[in-house]
Order: C-alpha cells, then structure tokens, then sequence
C-alpha cells in the first residue's frame, strides 16, 4: 500500500461494483467468502453468518484528520439492529454519498452503543485522566469488511495474515502519521491471538495479565521495567469472590510492535468491552510509557 489515497481508491472501486451485485462481489471475496458462519435455529443466539447484502464497512472515519486508531473484527451493521429507521438512515447517507470515502469521513454509526463505549474509554484516558486536548473522532478500521450479528472465531493461517498485512496493517502504518495518540488500540482476545500468530511478526513488548487460570493474587507479567511491575501489582483491582474471598479482577494489557508502530491490546475472559473505571490507573501508567 504505497499511500493512504490508494486504500481509499480501492474500496470506493469496491462500493461501485458492490452496489451493482452484493452477491457476487462477496462471492469474489477470496479471503471472507471462506469465512463460514451459521444463521442460528435457536432465536436466543445471534448468527454468524456473514451478510453480503448489508453495507460492508471496512473503515470509519477520516483516515487524514483523527484522534487515534481503533482496530475492530467487523462492523455489526445487521438487519436484525432493533432500530429498522437507523439501519435505513445510514444506508441512505451511503447512497447519497458520492463515494465510500465521503459516507465513512464523518464516522455516519458513531453515535451507537458501541463506538460511544469507545469514546467514553478514550475520553476517561485522554481527557480526564492524562488531560489531553483531543476531542476528534478515532479512526476504525476494520479486520473484516462484512457484517453479521456475532462474530465467527477468526481460523488465523498464512492467507488471513497476508490479507491483514496488505488490508489492515501496512494501512495503519499510513494513517497512524496524521494520529493524534500515535497507539493503535483494540479491545479483545481476538486481536491478541492475530499479534501472537507465529506467521504475523508481531513482536510483544510487554504483558500484563489476570486470568482465570492465575491463583487470586497471581499476575502473569512479562516485563523488564521493575518499577512499573512493582506498581502494578500494587493498584491492580480487586474484588470479592461469592465466598468473600478478595482477588485480582480479570484483565489482559499487552503491547506489541509491528514495523515501528505500537499496538495496545486488553481483553478479560468473555467479553469485548473496554476496561471498566476501576483499571484508569494502570490505562494511564502504561500507555503514558508508550506515549513519550
């Protein structure tokens, strides 16, 4: 990708000859036409079938102009949302939109539940905790262009890590220059297993972690810097157990380097929520490191 006007190029190429025929663009999706989800029988559970027919959304924002760079599975853009209008309304900003570039420049689903969770976490970092003056929207792009209503557990193999190489990462690498916070972040254990795939390059600088498979008070840390680790240990949170019993809350912070640029990772066992207030603490005294 020699620069961020040729990403932009190919997916406004893209949108054109979707319009036309969804189906078989998908179907010449070499890469996520494989991606085999199921539509669930059972009402209770959310299909994971990829959805040719409903707005792929490989980014959102203004590539050139943003806070910082948030990296996401897929968008969650279904016919199955609760609000039918809203689904139609961002459709219709797309449509009247003379490119893809034109519709996703403004972040037109910033104000769901999900993106506003995000800019909450960025707000309590940014702007509470380290009194940073940035109040742009992030730019979000996206592992997977397609939507569905849950996701499928990425099968990583040397195809996918070529495809995020060339679609995801070499992108970052353009449009982290015009970032305000010079980190990308992502929320989930997905992301985690992409950085520690043996075929993806990525190298772990540091790994803060909590699971459930740690006694109450152990922390699995790989870190050089003693003082941060005795600090950590220290302001870790905690809470009460169903017998009383106090322990470390679950929770995984971890950096990692890919060609000269940084990636924050969190995630905590079954979930793909942003941490809660109770780790602001540690948030700033590890991602202050990788700012200066």
């Amino acid at each position: 990708m020699e620069n961020v006007d040729v990403y932009l190029t190919k997916w406004n190429t893209f949108f054109e000859e979707w319009k036309k025929n969804p189906k078989v663009t998908f179907k010449e999706d070499k890469v996520w036409s494989k991606h085999k989800g199921k539509v669930k029988s059972d009402t209770k559970k959310k299909d994971t079938k990829l959805e040719y027919d409903v707005l792929p959304q490989p980014y959102l924002g203004n590539i050139t102009n943003h806070s910082v760079i948030t990296l996401n599975l897929n968008p969650c853009r279904t016919k199955q949302e609760k609000s039918v209008k809203e689904f139609k309304k961002n459709l219709d900003k797309f449509n009247n939109a003379s490119t893809y570039y034109e519709y996703a420049k403004d972040f037109p689903t910033y104000d769901i539940g999900f993106w506003q969770d995000q800019a909450n976490w960025f707000k309590r970092m940014f702007i509470e905790r380290m009194e940073f003056d940035i109040y742009k929207k992030p730019f979000a792009i996206e592992i997977c262009p397609w939507n569905s209503e849950s996701w499928l557990a990425l099968k990583i193999n040397e195809e996918i890590v070529n495809y995020l190489d060339e679609n995801v990462f070499t992108v970052i690498e353009k449009a982290i220059k015009d970032s305000d916070i010079k980190i990308v972040f992502s929320v989930g254990k997905a992301y985690y297993d992409i950085f520690n795939h043996k075929k993806s390059c990525f190298k772990k600088i540091e790994e803060f972690t909590k699971s459930q498979k740690n006694g109450p008070f152990d922390l699995d840390i790989h870190s050089e810097d003693q003082d941060l680790k005795s600090k950590i240990i220290v302001i870790w949170p905690k809470k009460q157990t169903k017998n009383t019993n106090p322990r470390y809350v679950n929770r995984s912070f971890s950096f990692w380097k890919k060609n000269n640029v940084t990636y924050f990772n969190t995630w905590s066992p079954g979930s793909n929520n942003p941490p809660s207030r109770d780790f602001i603490e540690i948030e700033s005294e590890l991602i202050k490191k990788y700012l200066k």
